[in-house]
């Protein structure tokens, strides 16, 4: 056997080892290997979801917070992609005062007698903003009986290499959706703010 035939054939780097290790240098998350990448289902709860409402008024900022909430959120981290189906039940919408709380259910705003249920259906869909990657989500919002389209900004929170809170805000016009500006004492746009905390996260 020759000296050349003695020797060990050098070892190859796999290409998505390569990557990870390179991204571990650079302190970035790691993605799983494709071939292992399966997608995520969780059940939204009031203790994983919060969904906060926020307008502005003459008398100062109204927030709120919807009681009960419920859903899906379905995600894939090899792609940053995630399909979300969201209902609010517009009847448990808390405020800081019973006077707000009135005003937000009032059949000029909310209309909960009427339309006691909201409900946002939507995909993040990844894109490019000043050369890094970004997502939002795009989807359509039903309130009042009305759908309309409405996109939000989503922020990805990692803790190490696992997906720990999806973060997304939007602002919106209340009156697409038949509300009033109560003589105009509550501003348009309002925004929105959705929190999703996914199971061991240390938030």
């Amino acid at each position: 056997m020759t000296e050349h035939a003695q020797r060990p054939a050098p070892r190859r780097t796999r290409p998505f080892a390569l990557l990870a290790v390179m991204l571990g240098c650079l302190g970035l998350p790691t993605l799983a290997r494709p071939a292992h990448a399966t997608p995520q289902h969780l059940t939204l709860t009031p203790d994983n979801t919060a969904v906060l409402l926020h307008a502005s008024s003459v008398i100062g900022a109204m927030d709120g917070q919807f009681g009960k909430v419920s859903g899906t959120l379905d995600y894939d981290l090899s792609r940053q992609t995630c399909h979300v189906d969201l209902s609010m039940d517009a009847t448990t919408v808390h405020m800081d005062t019973i006077l707000e709380r009135k005003a937000a259910k009032s059949g000029g705003m909310l209309g909960t007698d009427r339309w006691p249920t909201a409900r946002y259906v939507g995909d993040c869909r990844p894109h490019i903003v000043n050369g890094g990657v970004a997502s939002r989500m795009v989807g359509q919002l039903t309130l009042r009986g009305q759908t309309h389209p409405m996109t939000f900004e989503t922020r990805m929170d990692f803790t190490g290499n696992t997906l720990s809170v999806l973060d997304s805000t939007g602002t919106f016009d209340g009156r697409k959706w038949g509300m009033s500006t109560m003589l105009h004492t509550v501003r348009q746009p309002m925004r929105t703010e959705t929190r999703i905390t996914l199971p061991n996260s240390p938030h």
